[in-house]
């Protein structure tokens, strides 16, 4: 059983970082809960993932809720996800009426863009690590690599969720 205090100071920072949103904190996930403790392989990671992806609700929050619960039970579901959410709650409290002060602010600006490259990386970064769990061979990589085609090319034609469902279709008669 891990440490209630390890659990929430772990997914503190992970929800400090969620600038950005969802996709955001895959990588900050995975270096808390599979670089720095090892309390998660890469793909134990990488299929609670699809797990958090496929229930309602935010990725971290999904994640919490369940990496809590393996590590420590329901006292460890309940800490982990009260700490991924903590930073949201404070920040909004706090300082959204001091942002909307400075909205306008071009310097205010400036450091909003720059972080959004820094998001941006992340999420690449999640793309690039995630992929690299789950795509293990030339079929995997051609179902993606189809999906994400079809995804970019018809996008106000397809919802996401067929392409989705698709996805499992295939999974269930190739794999």
């Amino acid at each position: 059983m891990e440490s209630l205090f390890e659990i929430f100071i772990s997914f503190l920072i992970i929800g400090i970082g969620a600038y950005g949103g969802g996709l955001v904190t895959i990588p900050l996930i995975q270096h808390e809960i599979v670089v720095k403790y090892n309390w998660l392989t890469l793909r134990e990671m990488s299929e609670l993932l699809a797990i958090a992806q496929m229930t309602p609700g935010p990725i971290s929050i999904n994640t919490a809720t369940f990496t809590g619960y393996r590590l420590a039970g329901v006292a460890g579901s309940i800490i982990a996800t009260a700490a991924v959410v903590l930073p949201s709650i404070i920040f909004f409290t706090l300082l959204t009426p001091i942002i909307t002060q400075f909205k306008e602010n071009s310097h205010f600006y400036r450091i909003n863009k720059s972080l959004q490259l820094g998001v941006l990386s992340l999420i690449l970064f999640a793309v690039w690590s995630y992929g690299s769990a789950v795509i293990r061979g030339y079929l995997d990589f051609g179902i993606a690599t189809a999906a994400f085609l079809l995804l970019v090319n018809c996008e106000k034609k397809l919802h996401p969720l067929i392409i989705i469902l698709v996805c499992g279709i295939i999974g269930l008669i190739f794999f």
